[in-house]
Parts: C-alpha cells; structure tokens; sequence
C-alpha cells in the first residue's frame, strides 16, 4: 500500500511539472540516448552540457535514463548518477507543491467535476457507488484557474451539500453527505501547501484539588492530498505561536516539546493537539494560531533487481540518495534468506528504531515466469541514522539460480517546513 501510493506521488508530480511544449515520448527518448552518449564525451564542455541539458529537460527524463553497468566508464556512472539525482530531487520538491487544478463548466455533473480533479492532479476521489442517486445527480458551475487542490475541493464539496470523511479506507478523498450539524468546509480551514489544516475542538480543563495542571489544548486535524505519503510529520511547540482577540500573546504549554504523530500506510489524516496555558476567563477566542509542520516527505520509488543470488556477495546499486546492497543469499533450514542494506545520504531521523515505514517497502522474488513470490517474513538484522540491515524469507519452488531478487524504496527523503495561520478559534 505505502509503495502504491508512493507511485501516485510521482505521478502527480510529474503533472505539475508540465511543461508547455513537452516533446513526445519518443522525441525526448532520442534525446536522452544522445545526450547520454554525450555525457561520456571527449571534451569537458561537452560532458557538461549534456548533464545542463538532461538536468534542463525536467523529470520525465528520468524514464528514459539507462541503467549503468560494469562496462560504462567511471566519467558516464558518475555524470548519470548526478543527473537522476538532481531530478528527483526537483520532482520530490514539487511533489511537496500544491496540486492545480484548471476546470470551467456550467451545471457539470459532480461525476465529472470529480473525474476532472482526480485526473489532473492524481488524487483518488472517491464517490461510493452506495452513494444515492440524488448525490449523483448533483450538477455544480465550476471555475478554477490553477487552484489549490484542498481549495478547490471544499468549493466543490459546500456547493454540494458534502464533505469529505478523512479516515476511510485507502488514500482517496471520501465524499459523503455533510451532517446538517457541521459547518461548511471552506469555514476555519487553511491551506499550506498539499496540506489542509482546521480546528476542530478547544478543550479546557482546571484543576480543582491542585493548584497546577489548568491547560487549553487546540485539537487541529492536518489532511494532505491523498497522492502524498508522509513519513513523518511533527509539530515544534517553538514554532507556536498565540494571541487572543485583545492581541495578548497566550503562553504556549511544552515549548520545548516537539510533538510527533505516526503515520499509518493509506492514511490522508491526522489530530494534531496544541497544550496552551489556561487564560483568564476573559479570553473568549484566539485570534490567530500559528504553527508550522515538519513533515519527511518520500522522493520517487526506485527498482533494484539483483541476479546470479547465489553468488551474490556484498553486490551494491545506487539511484539518486539511496544505496541498496544484497549482502549474501543463504539457506537457513528449509527458506532461503536473503540479506539487505539499505543506506540513504540523507535521512535525517526517519530511520530511527520506533519508525517502521521501511519494513512496509516491497521486497520479493520474481520468478522465471515473471510472477512475484512474496517474502514469508523478514526481521531487522541492523539499524543506524542512515541505514537498516534486512533479512527476507522465502520458501522457493524452483532453484534459486531461477529467481531475481526485487526491492523497491524511495531514493530520497524529503525534509520540508509547512507553516499555518489558524485564525478566530472560538474558546469554551
């Protein structure tokens, strides 16, 4: 599930990087093979040109780069591995971009209206098909121009009557009907980036038996469009910020806390709580919240497939920020083992011990029929700031000289800052 959804983000991204005279897929493929062949050029201006040009190019360069091999020059590895690493960086970095939409029409059927939002930014819409008629029969006049994904869809979803329930099944905006007891979408909610962010409970409590413990705390649900899958996502109490509707700042309970949530695969919502000191009685809202999300964000999912397993040893693969290394093929009782390291250049803390996001990566063997043959378990033999060791178990039919050996992960994590401005939160 992480992974298919990692795919979506890199097809979203690769929508919002259009460019306006894209050449066809078979121009940009000749391109590629010249300007590849370039890269190994006699000349230094040259080489570097061809890397400019391949870089210029954009992302959808990137499915036409060839895989390097023992018989490629050292000049050729090094300039490739340059050049799909600075695209999927910029494809990972617009990934982390709004997604747009431009749609115009009169009385347009909400079917279409959102066929039309899911197609252009590569978010799932989903309408059951329990839904009734009457929802389906539903016709709206739409006009946006390059709008933010979450705007445009809590337009859409006001003018119909519905709203989006955040914690179904798989990555997809659930519509459904709006209770006639919540408010519009569009009320209170602010946008940063693919991120949605809303009040949606202040809770006070005093202490009657103690003369500590009174605190406010400011419940906000954080959405991201369903294309994304987050790894990590916290929220620095030092980056919050408070004043009431006389412009008093409001102390902020745990500044030196960094609150973080987990993030489960399929997921598109999370609570976020905000601790406040108890403010006097007075104090009847909050005029403005501020904060900002840190969230690691996964780059493009890359193949690594490693043959001749049973003579395997220590054989290593990089594409763009990550390195997978099959460390030995092994029969352990009746399985075969296979052992992995994963090490990427950057990971900040998404590695740590208690993140399991990595173990959700897809790792298999396929056989000579093509056919995958999943792993019947696996355990973790290392773990550092920048790597994890692997082993993969697998009961194999066939000899395992029959078998390639499949993984696929994200070659970049993504550090990026989202800030939000919440503002009139009303106080019990």
């Amino acid at each position: 599930m992480l992974l298919f959804l990692l795919a979506n983000v890199l097809i979203a991204g690769c929508m919002l990087l259009g460019q306006a005279a894209a050449p066809s897929a078979d121009d940009l493929a000749r391109t590629v093979r010249r300007l590849v062949h370039q890269l190994d050029a006699l000349r230094l201006v040259e080489r570097d040109e061809a890397e400019a040009e391949l870089v210029r190019l954009g992302p959808a360069v990137l499915d036409h780069l060839p895989e390097t091999s023992k018989e490629d020059s050292s000049e050729l590895v090094h300039r490739l591995s340059s050049v799909r690493h600075k695209l999927e960086l910029a494809l990972a970095e617009q990934a982390a971009k709004p997604s747009l939409v431009t749609l115009k029409g009169s009385q347009m059927p909400l079917v279409e209206v959102l066929s039309a939002i899911q197609k252009q930014t590569g978010n799932k819409m989903d309408l059951p098909e329990q839904a009734p008629e009457e929802l389906r029969q539903i016709k709206l006049d739409v006009a946006f121009d390059k709008t933010p994904f979450w705007q445009a869809v809590d337009q859409v979803l006001d003018r119909a009557g519905l709203t989006a329930y955040a914690y179904g099944e798989g990555a997809a905006v659930h519509v459904v009907p709006r209770p006639e007891t919540h408010v519009p979408r569009a009320r209170g909610a602010v946008y940063s980036g693919p991120f949605r962010l809303a009040a949606l409970r202040a809770v006070a409590r005093r202490e009657l038996r103690e003369t500590i413990g009174d605190n406010l705390q400011i419940t906000l649900e954080a959405t991201w469009e369903p294309r994304l899958a987050p790894i990590i996502l916290k929220q620095p109490m030092d980056a919050v910020q408070a004043v009431d509707e006389k412009g008093n700042p409001l102390k902020i309970g745990s500044e030196q806390a960094e609150f973080e949530v987990t993030i489960d695969p399929g997921t598109t919502a999370t609570e976020l709580v905000i601790p406040l000191e108890l403010p006097p009685r007075e104090v009847t809202r909050i005029a403005s919240l501020k904060g900002t999300l840190s969230a690691v964000l996964p780059g493009r999912v890359q193949t690594f497939r490693f043959k001749d397993l049973a003579k395997a040893k220590d054989a290593e693969q990089r594409k763009a920020g990550a390195i997978v290394t099959l460390q030995q093929v092994r029969k352990t009782g009746e399985v075969w083992e296979v052992r992995i390291l994963v090490r990427f250049d950057e990971a900040g803390d998404a590695l740590d011990s208690h993140r399991g996001w990595i173990l959700n990566n897809n790792a298999y063997m396929e056989g000579p029929d093509g056919k995958p043959v999943e792993n019947g378990g696996l355990e973790t033999t290392r773990r550092t700031k920048t790597e994890v060791g692997i082993a993969y178990f697998f009961d194999l039919e066939r000899p395992l000289s029959e078998y390639t050996f499949v993984y696929k992960t994200p070659s970049l994590l993504i550090a990026k800052q989202f800030p939000y401005e919440i503002k009139d939160v009303k106080l019990p």
